[in-house]
């Protein structure tokens, strides 16, 4: 019993054991016949015919398509970017300027300085040596090469194109309108146009470009709370350089600069309320998030813009035509200057010329012309430009004159009082030498600063009225780094180093600039009034003499070495005259600007420019923007408002919407709004130009809301409409861009509305 028992347990258990070994070899061999076939099928492209490109690959979307696009981009913008052999429209501006780098003599201009230097480089890059005057309309001659700087110039138009691709991509539009965009880009004739030329658009267009699509990067990141990371950091570098170089450029690069900020300060509030309330976000990352913006958006773009005009003082070391506008220290570190010469001590009878230190720093200047209102006696204004209105002479006060006895008249009898000096406490009063009028202020309300007194000319040399007397309150004198002139007099008045107010002896208030201009009827010249100020530091009341002449004085032994000009100074007066400069663009309502245009006119393409002269000979270009491209644009900023009220409907129905889709749409809208709406509230002349960011990003918008829309099997259609439309448009009006030769009637037929001059 045991024996068959244990016997038959022994071959039982042998059983099984087999089975065993043989359904593990069973379960080996299935494992490697499926490892086979796994191996097999992934190295099969199911539904994707070898044959067949891909194009929507990475190798695509990054290099082939962007390059392809960048070379029709090329070829429409440098094609016959040679045909006008001669100066056209604002090459006249900006050609000069940059010849005045190449030659280092001082100018003044309302924009910043790095895309004039730009231009400069473009000409040394050339061979250019800068003697060239730039005059509207002239031939340029064989040693100017004006193809190479066009061409330096259209090469940030060009690149507008691929960045304008990959924004759309970064996005996340499909292919179509990723296309589509990139070619409205291309053929939008506005940019185009003013790419063939030497100009500021094309680089004020590229680094506006070029900062939103460092902020779309940023917001990509963002949305995958990556901002803290190495490419975040990167991209935010990218940004604030973007940043400091359109507002080097141009100050409506401050436009883009609004978008930046705008959002960067909507997701700090975003990242506080993280922080505050849901505690999803710590101190310390807030904090860090805080620190890499302001290093990176606020730190960097600023020393860009400061390092360009660092550059700009440093090259401009010679005096030119625009020193007129600068301070008489800085102009004194010309070279080539002569404000190191005459008499170092002012005595009564001296001729001289008196510049503001205000933040409007021109010379005291007075005209023939009278105020229309108030006293209508003579204007007195400060002036950006040298000229014999500046000159006064300096007479003793009224109480001389009653003795009859006068500094600014040729006494023989009296030639001691030509040696008097005048000092601190003196009372004066300015003559007019143009005129003959003495410099007064009067007990009624100045014409444009109603709060404070105006200031006119009125009399001759021989009059005696009170009211014509000043009295010199010295402020500061400013030390020469030579040995020989650190003993000067602090109680008397020397030119270019000593800072004086000018009380009215009478009323107490002191003459004064305020940085404002006069209407046309002064010359859209600086106001100059008197004002009551209890701050002795209020430069807008200091003066200095700038020019001094005075035959019966001594000549320094050796040359007066004037004391160095501050940079912080320099820079930031040469940025308020900007702004004051800019400020005095104002239309002229008695005169017609037939190149002028106003806001409502660009989205609907109303008018457009010439550009040059109309003669038969003139090779003519039209500045204007493709239509379609243009009406198609403006028609999506509609359509955009029609999406906004379809996403707010779903959103209070509960239906489910793409928030960020939504988002992109609004920071797209909000570019194109910041770039648009300031020139409707801006008083100064306008031209279609002004809307070229704005276009670029009404295109995006446009784009943006084909994109949301599902086409469905009709997508190809669609978009093969559109594209065929956009390229059949600029077609057309090709000759607009690349020149008109002959008589304008020949090109009658472009003329779609009746506001065109074509």
């Amino acid at each position: 019993m045991s024996n068959g028992y244990s016997s038959g347990i022994s071959t039982h258990d042998d059983n099984k054991h087999i089975s065993h070994r043989h359904n593990k070899q069973l379960d080996e061999n299935s494992d490697v016949e499926i490892e086979e076939i796994i191996d097999k099928t992934s190295k099969l492209h199911i539904n994707k015919p070898d044959n067949k490109l891909d194009f929507t690959h990475p190798i695509f979307i990054k290099i082939i398509n962007p390059l392809i696009l960048t070379a029709i981009s090329s070829f429409v913008r440098l094609y016959r970017i040679e045909i006008a052999n001669y100066v056209v429209w604002d090459e006249a501006h900006f050609g000069e300027f940059g010849s005045r780098y190449l030659k280092r003599e001082f100018y003044f201009d309302v924009h910043p300085p790095l895309g004039k230097l730009l231009v400069a480089l473009s000409g040394y890059l050339a061979g250019y040596n800068g003697d060239f005057k730039f005059d509207s309309g002239v031939v340029y001659p064989d040693d100017v090469n004006y193809v190479f700087m066009r061409i330096f110039n259209c090469f940030f138009s060009i690149l507008v194109t691929p960045l304008a691709y990959r924004t759309s991509v970064l996005l996340g539009f499909n292919q179509f309108t990723c296309w589509l965009i990139s070619i409205m880009v291309i053929f939008e004739q506005l940019s185009l146009t003013l790419s063939k030329f030497i100009l500021l658009d094309s680089m004020l267009l590229f680094f506006t470009v070029f900062t939103f699509f460092g902020l779309v990067n940023l917001h990509a990141l963002n949305v995958k709370n990556k901002l803290l990371t190495k490419s975040g950091l990167k991209w935010s570098i990218i940004t604030g350089f973007g940043v400091g170089c359109v507002c080097s450029v141009k100050w409506v690069g401050l436009f883009i600069t609004a978008v930046v900020g705008i959002y960067t300060v909507y997701d700090l509030l975003i990242k506080f309320y993280q922080t505050t309330t849901t505690k999803t976000l710590s101190w310390r990352t807030y904090l860090l998030h805080w620190s890499v913006r302001i290093f990176t958006l606020i730190i960097i773009p600023i020393s860009i813009y400061i390092s360009t005009f660092k550059i700009h003082f440093m090259v401009l070391n010679h005096t030119g035509p625009g020193d007129g506008s600068i301070s008489t220290l800085l102009q004194a570190s010309l070279i080539g200057n002569d404000l190191q010469s005459g008499p170092r001590s002012v005595a009564y009878g001296s001729l001289i010329t008196l510049r503001s230190q205000g933040l409007s720093p021109n010379l005291l200047h007075s005209h023939g012309h009278n105020y229309p209102e108030g006293s209508q006696e003579q204007q007195v204004t400060t002036y950006g430009f040298k000229d014999d209105n500046n000159e006064f002479l300096i007479e003793f006060d009224v109480t001389h004159g009653l003795a009859n006895q006068h500094a600014t008249l040729v006494d023989e009898n009296s030639t001691d009082i030509y040696h008097i000096e005048v000092k601190d406490g003196d009372t004066i009063r300015l003559n007019h030498r143009k005129t003959g009028s003495y410099l007064r202020a009067n007990a009624i309300n100045a014409p444009v600063s109603t709060n404070n007194y105006e200031v006119s000319c009125f009399g001759e040399i021989e009059s005696n009225d009170y009211i014509d007397e000043w009295v010199i309150e010295v402020q500061v004198q400013e030390k020469s780094p030579s040995p020989d002139f650190q003993n000067e007099d602090e109680t008397s008045i020397h030119p270019v180093s000593t800072n004086f107010r000018l009380r009215h002896k009478q009323l107490g208030c002191y003459l004064s600039t305020t940085g404002s201009a006069y209407p046309a009827w002064g010359y859209n010249q600086g106001e100059v009034v008197c004002k009551y100020s209890i701050f002795n530091r209020d430069k807008n009341t200091w003066w200095n003499v700038e020019k001094h002449m005075n035959d019966k004085l001594p000549d320094p032994e050796t040359e007066y070495v004037p004391p160095k000009p501050k940079f912080w100074k320099e820079f930031i007066l040469l940025n308020y005259g900007m702004m004051a400069a800019n400020g005095a663009l104002l239309p002229d309502p008695d005169r017609f600007d037939k190149l002028s245009s106003e806001w409502w006119e660009w989205p609907i393409l109303h008018t457009g420019l010439r550009m040059c002269g109309w003669g038969e000979s003139d090779i003519k270009f039209f500045l204007l923007g493709n239509p379609l491209i243009t009406w198609l644009s403006t028609l999506g900023l509609g359509l955009f408002a029609v999406y906004c009220l379809v996403v707010g409907f779903k959103y209070q129905r509960q239906y489910e919407v793409s928030g960020d889709k939504f988002f992109q749409g609004l920071i797209i809208f909000m570019a194109w709004l910041l770039n648009y709406v300031p020139f409707i509230l801006m008083g100064r002349v306008k031209y279609i130009h002004h809307y070229l960011p704005a276009q670029y990003f009404a295109i995006f918008l446009f784009g943006f809301i084909l994109d949301r829309i599902n086409f469905g099997r009709l997508r190809w259609v669609v978009y093969g409409v559109l594209y065929v439309g956009v390229i059949a448009t600029f077609i057309y009006f090709k000759d607009l861009s690349f020149g008109m030769e002959g008589s304008s009637k020949n090109y009658s037929y472009l003329k779609l509305l009746n506001s065109w001059m074509i």
